[in-house]
């Protein structure tokens, strides 16, 4: 199993364990399928622990044309890069590049906490904590994130 994936309300988590190119594809299956019965107000949340190692260029090539597919069904996608450090910032530096050639700019961003993801996706304050909550119970946020 390379990600944990599933929706909580209309907003899709994704926690990697490790990027494969195979999920990724999948993930747009499920996020479709979320659209349509959100009414097109889906909000995508990708998870990147401390623990996963940087994705391999074809990820990377493949995360790139996923996320113009993801924002067709997306009211936004964000991702989140947890940890500190070079090799962090790095990452959440690739995330952002990754973004900025999506012709869809404005609608991405990266993070370093779910908390800050769920802010900018537009949830209140209840409702972040609530969605949180939830988020922990099923594994696609850790309890101390």
């Amino acid at each position: 199993m390379s990600c944990i994936k599933g929706a909580i309300d209309n907003f899709f988590f994704v926690k990697w364990i490790k990027t494969e190119v195979a999920d990724a594809d999948q993930i747009v299956v499920d996020v479709r399928a979320l659209n349509t019965e959100h009414d097109g107000r889906v909000r995508y949340i990708a998870i990147i622990g401390p623990e996963v190692e940087p994705p391999s260029d074809e990820v990377r090539s493949s995360m790139k044309s996923n996320v113009d597919e993801l924002l067709q069904y997306c009211e936004s996608v964000h991702i989140v890069i947890e940890g500190k450090g070079f090799r962090r910032a790095m990452a959440r530096s690739i995330g952002t590049g990754i973004f900025l050639l999506s012709k869809n700019r404005g609608r991405t961003f990266a993070h370093d906490s779910v908390e800050q993801a769920l802010t900018r996706a537009g949830a209140d304050a209840s409702e972040a904590g609530l969605v949180l909550a939830r988020a922990r119970e099923r594994g696609f946020v850790t309890a101390t994130t």
